[in-house]
């Protein structure tokens, strides 16, 4: 995986929420990272004290999701957790009364399907269907559009497969909207700026806040913060006055967050990032005035842009573009909160996953 910390944070955040929602119906989680699953949810420590495994990869399933160390399953949050690589303990619970546990799987992010569910699904024939729903990463890219509810084929007719893609229209299946996010937080003006990047730029923010010293602010303190759970993190972006952060999992909140934001994309050969920076920023460009979203574009082109020009051009570039970004980011709030509203009124991306499984009448 690219970033486990941001696929377990999706996958967490997915099955807290549909727990939260669905009551009538047990949430399991197959995960095979529980290094990363315990980074962002403590009780994975004291429910597995031998933790140690290597990446993330989830499924959640009617009536259930996965994930354990010892032989034997973990309940976290009425979450039944199990771990991918325990073959036996997972064969043995999920072939249990013709596999009912598998009656809808949500596999993540491609990550495939652990061997001991692929010889209960393909070898040992269950008498009822099973629906494989693919949920995908996040992009704003219009394929999530044309991919959104598209059906393909198995290698068996009583297991079906269907996409329902995350997006950022009412074409797609929208941003999980947990309790946390449900309401926009008040922009808390004098609110610490947070920087969550990859290594490769972590200075492009520290030149850019020292040139705001240099031209008269107050200079910053700089505090170094620890892993800590996922509902503190949350709770911490949304006292910020802006956000500088990567990848899926904290992205999506910064969009929900109505706070100025700039997105740094996953680094690709050729600066394919790009591709998917741009296709956000389209997103958002109605929301906001030609001359914010100049601020915002070019903050967001040179913190995702490496190879255009010499290393040392593009660290100047970035400094003074990250510089107008954060001097100017209590009058981009309004275009930044309007673009979380629009968010809001695609709806809840649990919400509607279970709107779409009721309308297939599998549960």
């Amino acid at each position: 995986m690219v970033d486990n910390f941001g696929d377990i944070g999706v996958a967490w955040r997915l099955c807290r929420r549909l727990a939260k929602i669905q009551k009538q119906y047990k949430i399991c989680l197959v995960v095979d990272d529980f290094d990363s699953f315990a980074k962002i949810e403590p009780s994975v420590i004291a429910s597995n004290p031998s933790v140690s495994v290597s990446n993330p990869s989830v499924l959640a399933s009617n009536p259930s999701v996965i994930a354990s160390e010892a032989k034997q399953s973990t309940v976290i949050k009425g979450i039944e957790i199990f771990k991918w690589q325990d073959d036996e303990l997972c064969h043995k619970v999920f072939k249990e009364n013709d596999g009912e546990r598998l009656g809808i799987i949500l596999e993540l992010f491609q990550c495939g399907r652990p061997d001991w569910m692929e010889q209960i699904l393909f070898e040992e024939k269950l008498e009822h269907t099973v629906q494989i729903i693919m949920i995908d990463y996040l992009t704003a890219e219009k394929y999530a559009e044309d991919f959104h509810c598209l059906q393909s084929l198995t290698r068996s007719a009583k297991v079906k497969k269907v996409n329902f893609m995350p997006g950022f229209t009412d074409k797609t299946g929208g941003l999980i909207i947990d309790e946390a996010w449900e309401q926009m937080p008040q922009w808390n003006k004098d609110g610490p700026v947070l920087e969550f990047t990859y290594k490769t730029k972590c200075a492009y923010l520290h030149s850019a806040e020292s040139l705001r010293h240099s031209k008269g602010s107050k200079d910053p303190s700089k505090i170094k913060l620890s892993f800590m759970p996922q509902t503190d993190w949350d709770q911490m972006m949304r006292t910020c006055s802006a956000l500088i952060v990567r990848g899926e999992e904290s992205m999506s909140r910064a969009c929900l967050s109505g706070i100025p934001f700039i997105w740094q994309a996953y680094p690709q050969s050729e600066e394919y990032q790009l591709v998917k920076v741009k296709a956000l920023l389209e997103r958002m460009r109605p929301h906001f005035s030609e001359e914010a979203f100049a601020i915002v574009e070019k903050a967001w082109m040179a913190i995702n842009t490496t190879n255009s020009m010499s290393l040392r051009g593009a660290n100047e570039v970035s400094d003074v573009a990250i510089y107008d970004f954060l001097n100017a980011r209590s009058t981009l709030v309004p275009y930044f909160q309007d673009f979380a509203k629009s968010l809001q009124k695609n709806g809840d991306l649990c919400t509607n996953l279970m709107t779409f499984i009721q309308k297939l009448a599998i549960i």
